[in-house]
């Protein structure tokens, strides 16, 4: 062929024989990887689909030939080369994409979740600019504990225009993190043309938006790769912070196993052939003298019998165990990460303590917290207005002091990025860190649903429970006359996502316990507090509030899966969350003159959730209500009506009955929110209908 790639005989001369060799191994290494993995998928031999990278070799390798084992990589859905590039054994790779027990994941990853965490390689994530906000946060961590080591992201051109990109990229600068950014511009996203979908089509320009340099490079030239990479390695090592890497490369194949590639015309395939990085490598290594044309054949013929072995090891080896899917270990690490509780529920009501040491939620919070930044120098919080001095300490000012206390290293403004702050606090954790994400407000949470959802909540079990994120995002909820984007009550959506542990605190006793307990746990932990109950605060229809309550200067925590019962009763079991809780407990001493006796259960925790609880009380009971201020349809109140309507058929006394707000968007108006929301007086309706339950009698 003819050659086109160019290069510096003093460059090729300090890369050397052995290293020179090594390239070459390595890009056909995963050229007869991608090759056989594809015809035996033809076969049927391999389930799922395959994202593959032949023409892309030279990207992989050029940057991670430039890399140390304890650097980090994070990759995409198309990620075969970058985990062979990184060190991943080929055998535990071909077994993954096999759903082999022998996998590098055990069969849970599959062909677009390659990795291993000994080598340097999370799980890749396969939805579009993913790791372009988790990679920041291994960075961080780095950064953090005084360590030299460095993170390649790998991204395609389509990855740019996600928000993830602009986030994740402006939040790496702004804290000069130690993050090379690589995008594979292979000139597609899936079918479409990426001129089609992008003005700017010269990537490398956007480095300049975000004040930080960047490049664009042959990404068919493994050796201009390599030498870019190499800068941009020293200059992160050095603490000079992140590059922009555009590396311009073609993928020969589809976009996945059932692409014809009918967008693409014969000529461009032909000339973009031309280039292929394995040949020109060749020639470049022949031509100058530095290795035989017998060492070159030498190489290809090693390269091809790796990939032969590894082939016969998947082929060979154990499908991966049923048993290992259902594992509730490979979920979560700590106790309490399955149906059931570590630990009997908690009765006492530290409200009683005569001690005249009463606190907010607010101040339990910070409490807690301030003992946790004390006792563990790895707490890291981090989050929008949080340790400006002189700022708000947090939205509602949780954090006062806490910037002064333990220094702006350890409580760390960020830019408005809730993707960047919960991929950072998630990278974080991954890498050593427990880190604290702070979102202001729980309706924000949905602007970083995929960090939490697809990462945070999954990487433990892909991984086999080879990685852990002790995380923990607080978030204020409820209505507060602030109108429908500051009033929602979102917790109920992350019951549905196993991985994720939920708290609810609703007093000062369970912040300061919960909040201790969430920040030692190591699984991602979503705490959920209404914003109406930090310090004394009237609603509409309730009148005042005090949560104020005594919380013990000692040390404690709310165990996890653990609920506490605030009240003992005999006729109706009623478990509550937030405002609700306080309204149960004044209707409960209300209907007591009336000789209803109401049993008030809080779970605190939503996940796990403490299901023998309240089996118990409602097996004594045999009556329900479940009151809570998310929407009615599909609030957490409807799972544990059929959960208990499932275990205690024929034993109830009534239907299980919930209160929850109407669904409709929160309104503003103080009248208008109070029509919304469930009343103590619907309350206690409620109560009375389950107590006085007869056949005839209907809600509305």
């Amino acid at each position: 062929m003819t050659r086109t790639m160019t290069f510096d005989d003093d460059v090729l001369k300090a890369l050397g024989k052995q290293e020179s060799i090594e390239l070459l191994h390595l890009m056909v290494l995963i050229r007869q990887f991608e090759q056989t993995a594809y015809l035996r998928y033809l076969q049927g031999e391999i389930p799922g689909t395959l994202h593959q990278c032949q023409g892309q070799e030279a990207v992989a390798v050029g940057v991670c030939s430039v890399l140390e084992s304890t650097d980090w990589i994070t990759s995409t859905h198309r990620p075969h080369g970058h985990a062979l590039a990184k060190g991943m054994d080929p055998a535990a790779a071909m077994a993954e994409i096999y759903g082999r027990e022998t996998g590098c994941l055990g069969g849970r990853g599959g062909s677009m979740h390659l990795g291993d965490p000994d080598i340097g390689m999370l799980p890749s994530v396969a939805i579009v600019g993913g790791g372009v906000t988790l990679a920041p946060g291994l960075a961080f961590a780095m950064q953090t504990q005084g360590s030299s080591s460095v993170v390649a992201c790998f991204f395609g051109d389509g990855a740019v225009n996600e928000g993830a990109f602009h986030e994740g990229v402006n939040f790496a600068a702004v804290k000069k993190l130690p993050v090379i950014f690589v995008c594979e511009n292979n000139s597609y996203g899936a079918s479409t043309p990426f001129h089609e979908t992008t003005l700017n089509t010269d990537i490398a320009s956007r480095g300049a938006a975000y004040g930080i340099p960047s490049e664009s490079v042959d990404g068919m030239n493994v050796l201009a790769v390599r030498t870019a990479a190499e800068r941009a390695v020293a200059r992160a090592r050095d603490g000079g912070g992140p590059t922009l890497l555009e590396c311009r490369t073609y993928r020969y194949v589809g976009h996945s196993r059932g692409d014809a590639r009918g967008y693409r015309s014969k000529d461009e395939e032909a000339q973009w052939e031309e280039r292929d990085p394995i040949e020109q490598w060749k020639t470049v290594l022949l031509d100058s003298g530095l290795v035989a044309a017998d060492e070159v054949d030498e190489t290809i013929k090693s390269a091809k019998a790796v990939v032969k072995e590894a082939l016969k090891g998947a082929q060979n080896a154990p499908k991966a165990a049923v048993h290992t899917a259902l594992e509730p270990t490979a979920i979560f690490a700590a106790p309490g990460g399955h149906e059931g509780e570590p630990a009997g529920p908690l009765e006492e009501d530290p409200s009683t303590h005569e001690d005249d040491r009463r606190l907010s939620i607010a101040e339990a919070l910070r409490e807690g917290i301030q003992e946790e930044m004390l006792r563990d120098s790895s707490v890291v919080l981090l989050g929008e207005d949080v340790g400006v001095p002189g700022g708000f300490g947090g939205a509602f000012g949780i954090y006062l002091g806490l910037s002064e206390e333990f220094g702006r290293a350890r409580v760390v403004d960020t830019p408005i990025s809730e993707k960047a702050i919960m991929g950072v606090a998630i990278g974080g954790a991954i890498a050593g860190l427990r880190t604290l994400p702070d979102l202001q407000y729980a309706d924000f949470i949905f602007e970083s649903m995929d960090e939490i959802v697809n990462e945070a909540a999954k990487l433990r079990y892909m991984s086999g429970g080879r990685i852990s994120i002790p995380t923990v995002l607080r978030s204020p909820v409820g209505a507060s006359q602030r109108g429908a984007q500051h009033a929602q009550c979102p917790e109920s959506f992350f019951l549905h996502v196993p991985g994720l542990k939920v708290l609810c605190i609703s007093d000062p006793f369970t912040a300061k316990g919960g909040i201790k307990a969430a920040l030692r746990d190591p699984d991602p932990v979503l705490v959920f507090e209404h914003k109406l109950l930090y310090g004394a605060a009237k609603r509409q229809e309730a009148g005042s509030i005090d949560s104020r309550a005594y919380v013990p200067p000692d040390e404690y925590e709310i165990p996890v899966g653990q609920a506490r019962i605030r009240r003992r009763g005999k006729d109706v079991t009623v478990v509550a969350t937030f405002t609700e809780l306080y309204d149960a407990l004044s209707v409960a001493d209300d209907l007591a003159n009336d000789g209803i006796s109401v049993e008030v259960i809080d779970p605190v925790w939503l996940a796990p959730f403490p299901w023998e609880t309240i089996f118990e009380s409602v097996g004594r009971t045999g009556r329900l209500v479940v009151a809570h201020e998310a929407h009615r349809t599909g609030g957490w109140g409807a799972e544990v009506a059929a959960r208990v309507s499932e275990r205690l058929h024929g034993r109830l006394k009534a239907p299980v009955l919930r209160l929850g707000s109407a669904d409709v968007p929160m309104p503003f108006a103080p009248w208008l929110e109070a029509a919304v929301l469930p009343s103590r007086d619907q309350l206690t309706e409620t109560i009375r209908h389950s107590a006085n339950w007869t056949d005839h009698i209907t809600l509305s």
